[in-house]
């Protein structure tokens, strides 16, 4: 079965310049108690927009696009991929500093998962017509045996002084971020958990993170000026050891769907 991997680089009107010499971005990943999170780090923090343009100084990842792949050898229905529930402050950036100041006006009530702030507040606070919610950012494909991920994880940030109709001009804005902003730690953009099903509970996935790009706030160190870069940013491959911390946490939702496919494959014999 083929995909096609439609990745939106630039869903927000940012004016960007193509990097030079040069910003650099690499992704990354992390397995933690609050599950497996997408990041990116800004590796080089200094470049130029031009050939006659003032050195420039990255400040923080407002933008990261890109598709995840997860392998599980060639185990069918293996484990089950589920976007992580978030706290509010991670949905929201409750008590944050420069967090908003309520839960996601297309999304009160909740629950949050997937994507995480402030990179969903694009689809939380300020949608446009045909733009999905933050929940639904990251669409999950499989296919057997073992492929499984999401394609068109876009996490947008809004706000900041490139961006003064996304709630605020305050350069502060740009300090956002659950473990950083890609300069002062890894910026966590999308949250998820992996479940095993069957074969070895012990065993480890190959995560791959892949088409990627980041656009980056760069202040010109001559004029202070702030501007938007896009970064391209390169194929990054990992190991996840199962079980992964938070699945045994929701084993029982896992147990559950098992029951259901059970069901549904008896009821077609």
């Amino acid at each position: 079965m083929r995909y096609v991997f439609a990745i939106g680089a630039a869903l927000v009107g940012f004016l960007v310049s193509p990097a030079l010499a040069i910003i650099a971005v690499t992704s990354t990943a992390t397995s933690t108690t609050d599950g497996v999170r997408a990041q990116a780090v800004i590796t080089n923090p200094t470049g130029r927009g031009g050939p006659d343009s003032d050195p420039v100084q990255a400040v923080s990842i407002i933008q990261m696009n890109c598709a995840i792949l997860i392998r599980d050898g060639n185990i069918s229905n293996g484990i089950m991929l589920v976007k992580h529930n978030l706290t509010p402050a991670q949905a929201w950036g409750s008590d944050q500093p420069f967090g908003h100041d309520g839960p996601p006006t297309t999304n009160p009530d909740g629950p949050w998962n997937g994507l995480v702030w402030p990179y969903r507040d694009q689809y939380d606070y300020f949608p446009q017509p045909g733009q999905p919610l933050g929940n639904d950012v990251g669409i999950p494909f499989s296919s057997d045996p073992g492929v499984y991920g999401f394609v068109n994880v876009n996490g947008i940030a809004r706000g900041g002084p490139t961006d003064p109709s996304g709630g605020s001009s305050d350069p502060g804005m740009l300090t956002r971020g659950v473990t950083g902003n890609g300069l002062t730690g890894p910026a966590t953009y999308f949250d998820f958990d992996i479940v095993p099903l069957s074969g070895d509970p012990n065993r480890s996935v190959t995560m791959t993170i892949f088409a990627a790009s980041a656009v980056v706030v760069v202040q010109d160190t001559v004029t202070g000026t702030y501007s938007n870069m896009s970064v391209p940013v390169g194929d990054f491959t990992t190991t996840i050891a199962l079980p992964e911390p938070t699945a045994l946490s929701i084993l029982g939702i896992a147990g559950l769907a098992l029951l259901r496919r059970s069901r549904v494959r008896r009821d077609r014999i």
